[in-house]
Formats: C-alpha cells, structure tokens, sequence
C-alpha cells in the first residue's frame, strides 16, 4: 500500500513535544522486523456505511489503500457494530460485552458522556501483559477533564485527542488532550481555526508507531471522520462537481481517512513491522442523515435497509476489513461471510497475544477465521440493543412511528428477529413488544416481514431477546411485561 500513501496526511506542524523516547524520523526498513508477538493497529471510522468504500460498492468516493487493503487481506460482508448508533458501539467494542450487558447502552444524553464504570478494556488486557497502549481520538465515555474515566485508566499508555463526544464534533478544536493536559492548538484560538484535529492526532499516532523499543503494541485510532459537520481541509476531486457542498465535504472526509490509513500501512512496512502486525478497519455504525449530508445519494449502506439508529442491517452491518501479510495465512482478497459483531475484538486481539481476555466477556476469537487455521466458533446468536437518543427523518420513517421506542434484534443463524417495547424505556421483550422477523439469506433487504408465517422462529428469537438483557447495579430485576429503565 505504498505509493499512493505518500504525502496524504499533509499534517500541520504540531507543537507538543513527543513521547519520550520516540523520533521524528522513521527507521530504516527492517530494523525492527524479529517481533515475537502480533502488534495490533486498529482503525475505527465514525458513521462510515457498508457502501461507503470502494471495495464495498461505493462508485462516488474514492477510497484506494482501503480497497488495496481488502484486495490484499480479507474483507468481511457480515460484520455488524454493536449497536446502531456510537457509545454503546464502542463500549462494546473496547469491552468485549454486547449492549445487553455493557455499561454503556445509550449514547450520552444532553452530551454528558456514560462512563465504563471501571470494566476493563482489550487495552487493560494488553497493557496488562507487556504491551505498549495509545488511544489516537475520539474517547468519549467520561467528562472533559482528568480522572477515573480518562482512557489512561482504561489501559491506554497514552491518548492523544478528543475526551467526549460533543468536543469531538470540531474539527478545528481550540485544545486536544494529551494524556492529562489540556494543550492550545495553535491558530484554533480565533473564531476561524486553521489547524484541522484529525491532521494533529495523525501525526501523534505516527510518532507512536516509531517509537523505538522492544514491546509489542497496540495502536488504536478512532478520528471522528466521517461524523456531522462535513468538514475537511481540502475538497480535492469532489471540487466543481455541483454537489451539495455537504455531501462534497463528506466524500473529501472518508477520502481522506482512507490516506490515513494508506499512510500507517506505509509506516508499518517501512519500520519493518507490516509482518508481524494485524490491522482491522471498521465503522462504529451506519452511515448518518445529518448536517445536510444525503446518504441516499452515496447508496452509503450498500444494498441493505435503514442507516444510523435503526437496528435494520444498514444501521448496523458496517465494513470490516483485516490485514496482515505475515501473520494471516489465508489467501489475500477473501472475501469472508463469517457473522462477527465487534464484541469479537477483545477476544480475539486476546487469543493472538495468547492471554487470557476477561471473564465473562461476550465475544468470540476470529483467529481461525482471519488465519483459516483451527476450529471457527460461531455465536448461537448476535445481539443489538437500540436506547434512543437523537433522531433523523430517514431513520424515523424506516420504522414507521417506533424510532423512538426502545428496539433489539437478534440474529440467529439466518434469521432476524427486530423488536419495539411500547415506550422509549426498557422493557423485557413480550406481549406489548411488537415484531419483524426476516430470513437474511433470502432477503438481505429486509423487505418481507415473515413473522406471521413463522412463529416459532419469531419465539426463538424473543428467547434470545429475553435472556440478553443483565441490569445494571441499581435497576430492577426485569419481570415479564413490567418496564424497567436502565441506569
């Protein structure tokens, strides 16, 4: 993925002195390439949609090292997010629990962001076993100040970005965090910034990647692109094509994400590092109608029904694309049908490291399935918990009136089940719940409600509703038909 990577970060110089140790100049190739354990890269977009690479579809966009990256690794056509919109999906994503079980199970309301409440992460786990941890971005579970819920608690040796969700919303911040410190950025102090956040945070994700040493790491990237407002430094191709100015500023976002990563692949194969590290790239969720933005006009969920909030497979079947030359053994360019959820990631980061993940964590090791060696575990069912927070007019008219009930679905080989409580709160799934159930092999689209003509599976299915759920400390035990609120 090399040549077209060159150059395409274009980071503002950035003031803040480096970690100690660390250079601002690569190695020479090779000189770090007898790793002994598997480092991990992981890339995580916000609001990005199934359709919206290359690889994936999408015809608009351009997205070349991410489509490189599929050709050359594996790309998966069932891999979901845990949640259809973005706290819960990353809670679960960092904590291996789905969003039945997870501390987090809505995004943060009047912006005050819902803590981890001290539930380890896949960086507690590797730090916890020799590993060296950074956190590039966006956090968001926890106030915008120091303290129990900063991502240094949470295993990350150093974070370098956004601490909450609404501060992750400017693209040209006045501050970043690094680690404890709030730090200016320069040039952002007036009312026009001209130093873009995404740039600055790549540039301290590079500089962790060449910091010498013989620790294995974890590099974890998580920049608020694609997510409202469409803003990005340059518009590049998608000037003068007439379209909306929202939308042009969209595809420049994700166009220049993919240069991201272009670039870290780049850097891995010149620090010599490329074969003995795994880079994953997902999306937190589906793609989102906000500030102006048309996903329509992107086809941004591919072919599938529904975008951000909406439990149909467009809200949350995401791209998921996994790479490593060396330690996979698969053939490069598989295209994979394995169903995953992002609760898979701690396990399977685990089973790589060879240490033992957490007790009671909910996902499985993709191992032999990104290596085609062992056995393949599969999850008797996926589950997805939707609490409402905010909503968009192509999201409510999906779902007919309910997009601000409560909503789960359940997958379970290929069935889906999706159900609405009777309110916005919680409610253990049951007479007052109401029911779509669709046959995914079939109907990928969801476009035929089977429940009618196939009771048994709709009961199935609201088994595995039912026995998802735990409360949390403090909630009432759930009784059938009795509402419950989470905490």
């Amino acid at each position: 993925m090399g040549g077209l990577a060159a150059g395409a970060v274009g980071v503002a110089a950035w003031p803040v002195s480096r970690a100690p140790g660390s250079s601002s100049a690569p190695e020479e190739s090779g000189t770090r390439a007898a790793k002994r354990r598997t480092n991990f890269v992981i890339v995580l977009a916000d609001d990005l949609g199934y359709g919206e690479l290359g690889c994936y579809g999408q015809q608009k966009i351009s997205t070349p090292h991410l489509d490189r990256m599929a050709a050359e690794g594996l790309r998966f056509t069932h891999a979901y997010a845990a949640a259809p919109v973005c706290a819960p999906a990353r809670a679960s994503l960092f904590t291996g629990l789905h969003s039945g079980r997870s501390p987090v199970r809505r995004n943060p309301p009047q912006g005050q962001d819902l803590p981890l409440k001290g539930v380890p992460t896949f960086a507690t786990m590797l730090r916890d076993n020799g590993y060296r941890t950074g956190l590039f971005g966006k956090w968001g579970f926890g106030p915008d100040e120091p303290g129990p819920e900063h991502p240094n608690s949470y295993g990350f040796d150093e974070f370098f970005g956004y601490l909450t969700h609404r501060s992750a919303h400017y693209y040209y911040p006045r501050a970043l965090w690094h680690n404890g410190e709030s730090v200016p950025v320069p040039g952002n102090q007036g009312e026009s910034g001209m130093l873009y956040g995404p740039d600055l945070i790549m540039r301290r994700a590079l500089d962790f990647l060449r910091e010498p040493g013989e620790k294995p790491f974890l590099l974890t990237l998580t920049l608020p692109l694609p997510h409202a407002p469409s803003a990005a430094p340059r518009l590049g191709e998608y000037s003068g094509l007439g379209w909306d100015p929202e939308d042009a500023a969209h595809a420049a976002q994700i166009t220049l994400l993919d240069g991201y990563v272009g670039t870290l692949v780049q850097e891995l194969q010149t620090q010599g590092l490329a074969d003995d590290t795994v880079v994953i790239f997902t999306s937190d969720n589906g793609p989102h109608q906000e500030r102006g933005v048309h996903p329509d006009f992107f086809q941004a969920a591919g072919p599938f029904r529904g975008l951000k909030r909406n439990l149909y497979e467009g809200g949350i079947r995401v791209p998921f694309l996994a790479w490593s030359p060396g330690v996979f053994r698969r053939t490069s360019g598989t295209t994979v049908e394995h169903p995953t959820a992002h609760y898979d990631l701690l396990a399977t980061l685990a089973d790589f490291a060879d240490v033992r993940p957490p007790s009671g964590t909910d996902g499985l090791s993709l191992r032999p399935v990104l290596t085609g060696e062992g056995p393949v575990a599969v999850h008797p069912y996926l589950y997805w918990l939707r609490l409402h927070v905010g909503s968009t007019p192509l999201h409510r008219a999906e779902e007919d009136g309910r997009g601000r009930n409560v909503s789960a679905a359940v997958r379970f080989g290929r069935w889906k089940l999706v159900g609405w409580g009777p309110g916005a709160d919680y409610s253990t799934p049951g007479a007052a719940w109401t029911y779509e159930l669709y046959d995914l092999f079939e109907d990928p689209w969801e476009s035929e409600d089977i429940a009618s003509s196939h009771p048994a599976m709709v009961q199935e299915g609201i088994s595995y509703l039912r026995e998802s759920w735990t409360p949390q400390a403090g909630d009432p035990v759930p009784e059938p038909g009795v509402p419950i609120v989470p905490a």
